[in-house]
């Protein structure tokens, strides 16, 4: 388990994202793990090794794995538009190479990878399954109960969100 996170003298739990999830598959976790206790025994180049391990399995799981770490990283970049694109600049910065990382640089690393995993394997299912819900209801509705609104043939419309 990740230690808390220090913030000027400020001994919060560590993030929710930090706890790699279940719902991560058992190849990616099992790395991360590995990387997590070399980093905290201070073995930098096991944990650098591990977490770009970590990061190439979740190419191969996902099915973006190219031969070059940049277009294997964009594609999943792709895949997953929605996530932001500063997360995938550090583990591109970070990720390639096999040089070992110092141990800020590393868990910087390993901090944002498990974000995105934590954004693609744990809010994507969570987000998934609350739509997946919100669906079923609106098929078992009554249409006939449902009050009608007079407004002039006008669809609802929301403001789209920036893409960042």
């Amino acid at each position: 388990m990740p230690e808390p996170l220090e913030l000027e003298g400020d001994r919060s739990p560590a993030p929710r994202f930090l706890v790699v999830d279940m719902r991560v598959p058992e190849p990616i976790r099992q790395l991360l793990e590995e990387a997590d206790g070399c980093m905290n025994m201070a073995f930098s180049v096991g944990g650098s090794a591990c977490v770009r391990r970590a990061i190439w399995k979740t190419f191969e799981v996902e099915g973006v794995q190219e031969e070059d770490f940049a277009a294997s990283l964009h594609a999943l970049a792709a895949k997953h538009e929605g996530l932001p694109p500063t997360l995938f600049r550090v583990i591109e910065l970070l990720g390639a190479g096999d040089d070992p990382l110092h141990v800020d640089a590393l868990k910087a690393l390993l901090a944002t990878f498990k974000g995105v995993l934590y954004e693609i394997y744990v809010l994507g299912e969570e987000r998934a399954e609350s739509l997946a819900y919100i669906q079923k209801l609106l098929q078992t509705l009554d249409r006939a109960a449902v009050p009608q609104k007079n407004v002039k043939n006008r669809a609802a419309s929301f403001p789209s969100r920036p893409k960042s």
